[in-house]
């Protein structure tokens, strides 16, 4: 059932407003007055809704954490990779050589993206160039690091914003079933509560009815010995005289 069927607090007054036989009533009110019975239905719906996506939504993000991992650990692990950053570090270094930044010991990885922007004289030539043509003549074992590129394309399409908000979403909606959840459990004892406060009422009912029963049954004893006696007195009276 959409959300968008749940009568809204007007609705709800005007439909049990109704004084009405309720077969005279259009199916669909028939039906929204039936739901007005039901409480914390919107609340119940959300859980509802929520439990049934639950299982897809978390098996997609299971999956996206899934590649997420992979691409740490493949790049933590990699010798190739890191071999390929000592290059491009000594590079760096070599070019800045005489100036504060000329013995840097290390470098973000967002100065990667630089390396296509740095051209040689020749205005075609770039530093990527220059570092692909020294890997290939000196270091061609790093070539290997191309190995780590399906499983980084595969995490690149991760979307970390959008792993936070369904993260945020999943926790939202856990945060709906455990208070639906409590809310059934506490409406739960309140009717167990009020079914012992009945049966306490009935048994002092049926308790004080037992004692009339049994008083009047005491009196309707005393009443008919009394009467016997009565008789048997009256009896003895006629002989005597």
């Amino acid at each position: 059932m959409a959300l968008s069927a749940v009568p809204t607090t007007a609705e709800q007054a005007l439909l049990l407003a109704f004084q009405g036989e309720p077969s005279t009533l259009d199916r669909p009110e028939q039906l929204l007055r039936s739901l007005c019975g039901i409480p914390r239905l919107e609340g119940r719906i959300l859980a509802m809704m929520f439990k049934a996506q639950l299982e897809p939504d978390m098996d997609e993000l299971l999956q996206q954490v899934d590649s997420l991992k992979a691409a740490c650990e493949a790049v933590q692990g990699s010798a190739e990779l890191q071999a390929l950053m000592q290059i491009v570090l000594h590079i760096g270094n070599a070019l800045n050589a005489g100036t504060a930044r000329g013995n840097a010991a290390g470098f973000r990885p967002s100065a990667l993206l630089k390396l296509a922007e740095h051209k040689a004289a020749d205005k075609k030539t770039t530093l990527l160039h220059y570092t692909v043509e020294v890997v290939q003549t000196n270091a061609p074992k790093v070539r290997r690091v191309t190995a780590l590129l399906p499983t980084l394309a595969q995490a690149s399409r991760v979307s970390l914003e959008e792993l936070r908000a369904k993260s945020a979403d999943l926790a939202r909606g856990m945060d709906q079933v455990e208070r639906e959840l409590t809310a059934l459990e506490e409406a739960a004892e309140k009717e167990e509560e009020r079914r012992e406060a009945l049966h306490r009422e009935a048994m002092e009912a049926w308790s004080a009815a037992k004692e009339q029963r049994d008083e009047a049954r005491r009196r309707h004893r005393e009443g008919r010995a009394a009467a016997r006696a009565s008789e048997g007195g009256g009896g003895g009276g006629g002989g005597g005289g």
